[in-house]
């Protein structure tokens, strides 16, 4: 068995800092990156507490469209990840096995012994369909499609087209007309680990809608890539490319991972943000701050979306409730200094 010392080193700390947050020490003062590491290794080693040598008779089974280094180096799913681990030691629950979707089989008729099952991401519908055949206790985090709910499936994300709109109406307000979108496909991601791309995220769709509905189509362009800083980038300067002799006056990012690569597409070829070009996005990622200028961002409560979703599932296994419910979480739009007024 794997001791906390392995933990701590792993996490980069002393073995008393891991102790110390495990146990949610009030007195000690940490940078929420620290937790983060600490709770990525305590996952990572599926470590337990000693004090916790009696197991609850309630285990969980995860399924995740999202690879374990990508869980590592998205700050997004790995905060989520977070959320569900403290929860679940809160919750004296247990994590079963995690499935992650092209790397395991899915093996539905062994879901049957879990007291409940999370997915993390987006997945057909029918997946989720088979998956409450065997097992009616069912979690999806950060998808809010309609059709989980009307299935019976729980829901908890976050209320991304309120902050869309939100930021487009602070624009507005500031005087810009002229805004493009730059954002990525949502992915949806089979049982085999075969991902589809449907050109309709919720934020691209937000902001599309906002953009009729204030009679700005023709200053309305989307340009697309994927989740990257590398293809944040590669858009931005095909945004360029195509619009020297008129750009916009502000870009909206559907990531801050996107939107550093925003920034350097736009100062590579001579814009300065925010004077040239404002730019807002979603996520309030660690870096979003001390990009240079701070980027104007939209806080992601992601550790709440992990909390929520483990005690939606307590709530299933104890009986508490048979309706099916979608939790919408809200958001602080974060304004810093990549935003200026047009006249």
């Amino acid at each position: 068995m794997v001791g906390i010392r392995t933990v701590a080193k792993r996490a980069g700390v002393s073995a008393a800092t891991v102790s110390r947050v495990l146990n949610e020490d009030k007195t000690l003062s940490v940078t929420k990156e620290t937790k983060e590491r600490i709770f990525e290794a305590v996952a990572y080693y599926n470590y337990e507490k000693k004090a916790r040598v009696t197991k609850s008779k309630h285990v969980l089974s995860l399924i995740t469209t999202v690879s374990e280094i990508k869980e590592l180096e998205d700050p997004y799913f790995r905060s989520i990840r977070i959320g569900i681990q403290q929860q679940s030691d809160l919750s004296k629950i247990t994590t079963k096995k995690v499935i992650r979707l092209g790397e395991q089989a899915l093996d539905y008729q062994d879901l049957r012994s879990s007291a409940a099952i999370l997915v993390i991401g987006q997945v057909p519908v029918a997946m989720i369909r088979k998956i409450r055949a065997v097992n009616p206790h069912v979690v999806v985090v950060d998808d809010s499609r309609p059709e989980l709910l009307e299935i019976g499936a729980d829901t908890v994300a976050t209320d991304f087209p309120g902050a869309t709109a939100r930021q487009l109406d602070r624009l507005y307000s500031k005087g810009h007309r002229r805004i493009f979108f730059i954002g990525a496909q949502r992915t949806i991601t089979d049982e085999a680990g075969q991902e589809m791309k449907e050109n309709n995220d919720v934020r691209q769709l937000a902001y599309q809608q906002w953009m009729l509905a204030h009679d700005l189509q023709a200053e309305m362009k989307v340009y697309l890539g994927d989740w990257s800083t590398i293809e944040g980038l590669k858009v931005t300067e095909q945004l360029i490319r195509e619009n020297q002799e008129k750009m916009p006056t502000a870009v909206m990012v559907a990531s801050d991972p996107i939107a550093v690569g925003v920034y350097r597409g736009l100062q590579k070829h001579g814009y300065r943000v925010p004077e040239d070009v404002s730019v807002v996005s979603f996520d309030n990622i660690e870096m979003s701050e001390y990009l240079t200028p701070p980027l104007s961002t939209v806080n992601i409560e992601t550790e709440e979306l992990g909390k929520i979703a483990v005690r939606l599932a307590m709530e299933r296994i104890q009986d508490q409730r048979e309706v099916a419910v979608q939790v919408t979480l809200s958001n602080e739009i974060i304004q810093r200094d990549s935003e200026t007024t047009v006249s």
